[in-house]
C-alpha cells in the first residue's frame, strides 16, 4: 500500500514492508502512522512479475513461490515536500518561451493568439476578416491596379478621412487583440504561473508589439490628415482650363498633346506695392515624350498685351499708371488684377483676379493658351527646400546675400554674405532662394537663367520617394505658400505627367536683351520664338559608309552653339 500525503510525491527510497523495515527494524508504530493526513491516498504497489519457467536459469525454483514475496503489500509513506525534482520545486514558469512565440505569432497574424488559447470563435472572427484583406490586396497587386488606386484614394479628400478613421481604429482593435490573447494564453500556456521576471518581461512584451502596431498606424492617420488639409486648402476648386485630362482613361493625355502651366514666384516684400511675381515662367510640356521647355519672361516686359477688344485692353496701361507708382510691366499686371477684379471674374470661389489677369497677358504674349497656374511665396520656396534636405546647384560665380535698392526710399540695401562658386555646393532653402533672385551685381537676364537652375535641379533631384518620405513638412509649407487651380481630382493625371516629364528632355529659353527688346517688345516676333522653342527637336540623320570608318570629332556644347534664340539645356548655363 502506498500512502501518499496532499501535495507530495510518490519515491521508491521510502518502501517499507507494513510490518518490519528492509533493513528488519520494526516497522513505524501505528500512532506515528495516525499522525499523517487522514486524506491520504493508497495506492497498492504492483506485485512483481513471476518469471517464465526456463527463463531465470537451471536452479530457479519453479511453480508457486514459496513464502511472502517482497513488495507485496508495502506501503509508500511520502512526506510532504518530497518533490522528486527537489524541494524547492513549485512548477511556476513553465512554458513561458511557448507563451512569448505565440504571443508574438498572434501579434503578427491576428486571431492566431485566440485560437491557440482556446477562443476559437474569436480568434475566427479576428483570422477571417485579416484573410480576407490579404487575399483582395494580392489579387489587386497581382492585377497591377495597385498604383492607380492608391492615386485615387490619395487625392481624394473624402477618402484621406476614411484612411485617417480607419487607421486609429484599426491600431485600437489590433492592440486589444494582443492583449486578449496574450492574457488568454497565460491562464492555458503556462503551469504554475510566471515569476516576477516573467510578468515585467510579459508586460514589456505586449507594450512593445502595442508600439509597434500603434506608431505606423499613428504616422498613416497622421499622413492622411496632412494630405487631407493639403486638398482642401491649395486644390480646393476646379479649374477653368481647356487641356483636362481624362481621368478615368488609361492614358489621361492621350487626347491632350500639350499643356501650358504658368509658374510665378510672388515678391511680396515689404517695399513693394501689393504682390509683384518676381518670376514669370511659362513651363510648355509635350504630354506624349514628356520634352518640356521653360520659357522665361521679364518682369520688366512692357506694352503688355490682353485680348482683343475686351476691357482689359481698354484700360491698360492708362488704369495702371492712374493706380500707382513701381512702372506698368509685366509684374504690376498681377496689381492691375487685384484693384480691377470685375474684369477678370471676380474674387468667388477662390478666383484670384490678380493671376488670371497674368495668365490673360502672358496668353496673349507668348500665343501659348495657358492651362493651369501655380503660385509659389518666395520666402515659401524656402521652406519647401528645406524640408526636400536641400538641394544641389553648380555655382558660376560668387553670388551676393542681401543687396538691391529699396523701391521705396531709393537706398541700398547691405550685402550680408556670399554664396561661393563651385560645382555641385549643397545648399539649404535660405542660399538657393538667394542664389535664385540675388540682383546685387547681375540683371534680370543672369537672376532668370539661374532660376532656370533650380526648376531643373529640383526636376532632376526630387522624385515622388522622396516627395512621399518628406510629405507632412512639404505639406504645411505648401499650405500657406502654394497656390494652384489644378484640382485635385486630376492630381493622379499630373503624377503620371511628373514621371514622363522626369525622363524627358528639359530646355530653357530665357527672353532677353539678346533676343528682344524689353521697352519695345515685337511681340510677333516673341510668339515665333516661342513656336520654335517647344517644337520638337529635328530628328539626327544617321550616315553610315561601308568601306570607310571615320572617328567624328567632339561636338560643341549646347551654351557654345546655340544662338540667343534657342531653346537649350539650362543646366549649361550654371
Amino acid at each position: 500500500m502506498t500512502v501518499t500525503e496532499p501535495g507530495s510525491y510518490p519515491r521508491r527510497r521510502d518502501v517499507r514492508d507494513a510490518r518490519t523495515s528492509p533493513a528488519g527494524r520494526p516497522a513505524r508504530p501505528a500512532a506515528a502512522d495516525a499522525s499523517r493526513s487522514a486524506t491520504a491516498t493508497a495506492v497498492r504497489t504492483p506485485a512483481p512479475r513471476r518469471p517464465v519457467d526456463g527463463a531465470a536459469g537451471p536452479d530457479a525454483p519453479r511453480g508457486p513461490a514459496a513464502g511472502p514475496q517482497e513488495g507485496v503489500g508495502d506501503v509508500s509513506l511520502i512526506h510532504a515536500g518530497d518533490d522528486p525534482r527537489g524541494r524547492h520545486a513549485s512548477g511556476a514558469g513553465e512554458g513561458f518561451t511557448r507563451l512569448v512565440l505565440l504571443t508574438v505569432l498572434g501579434a503578427a497574424v491576428p486571431g492566431t493568439g485566440l485560437i491557440a488559447a482556446g477562443r476559437r470563435v474569436r480568434g475566427w472572427l479576428v483570422l477571417l476578416p485579416v484573410l480576407a484583406a490579404l487575399g483582395a490586396l494580392l489579387a489587386v497587386v497581382g492585377t497591377g491596379r495597385l498604383a492607380p488606386l492608391a492615386q485615387r484614394v490619395v487625392f481624394d479628400p473624402q477618402a484621406m478621412l476614411v484612411v485617417a478613421v480607419g487607421a486609429l481604429v484599426l491600431a485600437a482593435v489590433w492592440a486589444v487583440v494582443i492583449v486578449a490573447s496574450h492574457a488568454g494564453l497565460r491562464s492555458t500556456v503556462t503551469r504554475g504561473g510566471l515569476t516576477r521576471a516573467q510578468r515585467l518581461a510579459s508586460l514589456l512584451l505586449v507594450t512593445a508589439l502595442v508600439a509597434v502596431v500603434a506608431a505606423p498606424s499613428a504616422t498613416a492617420a497622421r499622413y492622411a490628415l496632412a494630405n487631407r488639409s493639403l486638398l482642401m486648402t491649395v486644390f480646393g476648386h476646379d479649374s477653368d482650363g481647356g487641356a483636362s485630362p481624362d481621368t478615368g482613361a488609361a492614358d489621361p493625355w492621350a487626347s491632350v498633346p500639350r499643356v501650358n502651366v504658368l509658374l510665378l514666384g510672388a515678391d511680396t516684400g515689404a517695399d513693394r506695392v501689393g504682390t509683384r511675381p518676381d518670376t514669370i515662367i511659362v513651363a510648355s510640356i509635350d504630354t506624349r515624350t514628356g520634352n518640356s521647355t521653360l520659357l522665361s519672361l521679364p518682369r520688366q516686359l512692357e506694352d503688355v498685351p490682353f485680348p482683343q477688344g475686351s476691357q482689359a485692353q481698354a484700360l491698360w496701361p492708362s488704369a495702371c499708371k492712374a493706380d500707382g507708382a513701381g512702372g506698368c510691366m509685366l509684374n504690376a499686371v498681377y496689381l492691375f488684377g487685384t484693384q480691377h477684379p470685375d474684369l477678370f471674374g471676380g474674387t468667388a470661389n477662390g478666383n484670384d483676379p490678380g493671376i488670371e489677369a497674368t495668365k490673360q497677358a502672358v496668353a496673349e504674349a507668348t500665343g501659348l493658351p495657358i492651362d493651369y497656374e501655380v503660385k509659389v511665396d518666395l520666402e515659401g520656396f524656402q521652406q519647401l527646400v528645406d524640408a526636400m534636405g536641400g538641394i544641389t546647384l553648380n555655382v558660376p560665380r560668387d553670388i551676393p546675400i542681401g543687396g538691391g535698392t529699396n523701391l521705396e526710399t531709393g537706398g541700398k540695401y547691405k550685402i550680408t554674405g556670399w554664396i561661393k562658386e563651385g560645382p555641385a555646393q549643397e545648399l539649404d532653402g535660405f542660399h538657393a532662394l538667394w542664389f535664385a533672385r540675388s540682383r546685387e551685381g547681375s540683371d534680370n537676364d543672369d537672376r532668370m537663367r539661374r532660376q532656370q537652375c533650380v526648376i531643373s535641379a529640383a526636376v532632376q533631384q526630387y522624385d515622388v520617394t522622396a516627395l512621399a518620405a518628406k510629405f507632412p513638412a512639404l505639406a504645411s509649407a505648401a499650405e500657406q505658400n502654394i497656390q494652384t487651380d489644378i484640382p485635385s481630382k486630376e492630381l493622379s493625371a499630373f503624377v503620371d505627367l511628373g514621371q514622363r516629364v522626369k525622363g524627358g528632355d528639359l530646355r530653357a529659353l530665357s527672353f532677353t536683351k539678346d533676343n528682344i527688346s524689353t521697352g519695345h517688345p515685337d511681340y510677333r516676333a516673341l510668339r515665333q520664338l516661342v513656336a520654335d522653342a517647344i517644337a520638337p527637336p529635328p530628328a539626327a540623320v544617321a550616315t553610315a559608309t561601308a568601306t570607310t570608318s571615320v572617328t567624328p570629332a567632339p561636338a560643341p556644347s549646347a551654351s557654345a552653339t546655340a544662338s540667343a534664340d534657342q531653346a537649350v539645356d539650362p543646366t549649361t548655363t550654371c
